[in-house]
């Protein structure tokens, strides 16, 4: 009986907290790079963007570089498939002017 209820945990606890899976950092030109992140589980794809976001800005962070966003795309749940996202950006010198001037994401929601 004990073995079943800390089965059932450890079951609910990888339900709850959901698996996820990064395409990691792909370059898409000069300075410019994207991720495609899902995450199966009971989250919704605006986690899974901020995750991917925050994967983005630690890429740029070791490089001695300053992220900027370019574009979001955001797939919620739908039958057969799990929340996911790409997020496109460059990685720039921290005193680059581009970092200064207002920034206009592109987001997509399907």
């Amino acid at each position: 009986m004990k073995k079943t209820i800390l089965l059932l945990l450890a079951l609910s606890a990888v339900l709850i907290s959901g698996c996820s899976t990064s395409s990691g950092v792909v370059s898409t030109g000069p300075d410019s790079y994207m991720i495609s992140r899902t995450q199966w589980g009971f989250r919704g794809p605006g986690l899974v963007k901020a995750a991917a976001i925050k994967e983005a800005d630690a890429y740029c962070k070791k490089r001695g570089k300053a992220i900027m966003v370019t574009k979001t795309v955001e797939t919620g749940v739908k039958f057969g498939s799990e929340p996911a996202a790409e997020v496109y950006f460059k990685c720039l010198d921290p005193n680059d002017p581009q970092l200064k001037q207002p920034v206009t994401i592109e987001e997509i929601v399907r």
